[in-house]
Order: C-alpha cells, then sequence, then structure tokens
C-alpha cells in the first residue's frame, strides 16, 4: 500500500509544477555563454573560519536535522542547507526554522545532474527549485550548488543570470560514501586536513547526526568558527 504522506507529496509537487509552469516558460535559455566565473569553493585563508553545508536529498534525512540543528544552536554555529523539492515538501516545519535561525540555499529541483548541454533542463532545475522554497517559507536565497556536484559553463550561467552566487565544497584529500553507518568515517572526514576559509559539504545521515557534535568541537578546538555560506563570502552581516 503506498505510503500516504509521499502520495501527497507528490500530488503537491505536481501542483506547485503546474502553477509555477509559467516562469520556467519565460528565461532565455537562448544564449551562448563564451567565459563564465568558476564557483566559488573557499572563503578567506586569513579568517579562521569555515562553511558548512548540508545536501538533503531524500525526505528522511530530515528526521536527523533537529539533533544537528541543536547542536548548531549550542555551539553558535550556522550553516547552509540545500534542498530537493520532495525532500523540501516533507520537511516544512524544518525549512520554517532554518529560515529564522540559518540558512538555504538552492539545490535545484530533483537531484538531477546538471552538467548537460540542455539549457532548458538546467533552467528548470534552478527556477523551480527557487520558486518552491520561496512559495513554500516565502524566502529569497542567494546560493546555488549544482546537485550531485556536476556541472558545466551553462549551469554557472544560468545561475549567475538568476542572480544566484554558485559555490561548490572545497576539494580536499577527502572523501565518503554517505551510505556508511560508521559515524568514526563521517567523523574523520568532515575533519581531514581542514584549513582556514574551506567549505565542507556534510549529508545529514544517521552517522553524521552520532557524530556531530564532535566535529563541531574538532572545528572549535582548532580556532575555527562555523558559519553559513553568506556569511563566509561576506553576502550577509
Amino acid at each position: 500500500m503506498p505510503n500516504k504522506k509521499v502520495v501527497i507529496s507528490n500530488t503537491i509537487i505536481c501542483t506547485v509544477l503546474f502553477v509555477l509552469g509559467f516562469l520556467v516558460s519565460t528565461v532565455n535559455v537562448g544564449q551562448t555563454y563564451l567565459t563564465v566565473s568558476a564557483p566559488l569553493s573557499n572563503g578567506n585563508r586569513n579568517e579562521q573560519q569555515i562553511g558548512l553545508m548540508f545536501i538533503i536529498d531524500s525526505p528522511e534525512l530530515g528526521n536527523n536535522l533537529p539533533t544537528i540543528l541543536d547542536t548548531l544552536d549550542k555551539t553558535n554555529s550556522t550553516a547552509t542547507f540545500f534542498f530537493t523539492g520532495t525532500a523540501a515538501i516533507n520537511n516544512l516545519a524544518l525549512l520554517q526554522e532554518l529560515k529564522s535561525k540559518q540558512e538555504l540555499g538552492n539545490y535545484g529541483f530533483s537531484n538531477t545532474a546538471l552538467n548537460v548541454a540542455d539549457k532548458n533542463l538546467i533552467s528548470d532545475e534552478i527556477r523551480l527549485g527557487d520558486a518552491l522554497i520561496n512559495s513554500l517559507i516565502h524566502t529569497q536565497m542567494k546560493l546555488f550548488t549544482p546537485p550531485l556536484g556536476l556541472f558545466n559553463k551553462h549551469t554557472i550561467a544560468m545561475a549567475d543570470n538568476l542572480n544566484y552566487t554558485t559555490v561548490i565544497p572545497t576539494n580536499r584529500d577527502a572523501t565518503i560514501n554517505w551510505e556508511t553507518a560508521d559515524s568514526n568515517l563521517v567523523l574523520s572526514y568532515a575533519t581531514h586536513d581542514i584549513q582556514n576559509g574551506d567549505i565542507i559539504a556534510l549529508k545529514p545521515t544517521v552517522a553524521t547526526m552520532q557524530s556531530f557534535s564532535q566535529i563541531i568541537e574538532n572545528y572549535t578546538t582548532n580556532g575555527l568558527k562555523v558559519i553559513s555560506l553568506e556569511r563566509l563570502f561576506a553576502l550577509k552581516e
């Protein structure tokens, strides 16, 4: 028997797409971009601070956010949270809390890789991601990160055309499979070879939730202030 919550969410998504579809049809995607700026991947290397970003690409990941948010609140830390469309609709109360205490960014709509030549698809994903969050909690996001970390020059140019600053995690000598249930692996990944100004990307898995207080403790012990990406790039006072 279908999960009632998922069925309702899919219906809402279809309604949002129908109502907001005209937004997608009005954007000019015919322009060819010869040069584009590279995405921002780190902040000021002279400041003892790092940017923290969370990717919420499935609804159930929202279950682990309250514990993470509690740690952020207790340590006076901030982060930037990127939701897919389905994850956003299934976590409306969390979105409202994040709007007031943390920061939201645009992750596109459906977790679709945007390293494609189809500029209409790129436009659709970015604009619908923007429109959905706006329709749910009435907030204007400033930052975009490409779903799955995949992009091309058209992705960056389209985001720029829509008044977004594109950000990606800092390229570090650290990788992780987010299917892991080992909190120690997450701790090691999140704290390995951290430098001033780095951007660290996390998924709020159970393992991340279990290790998050240790992650923040490691940063603060090393004199690093954990801040949202808008603050890292001085887009917000």
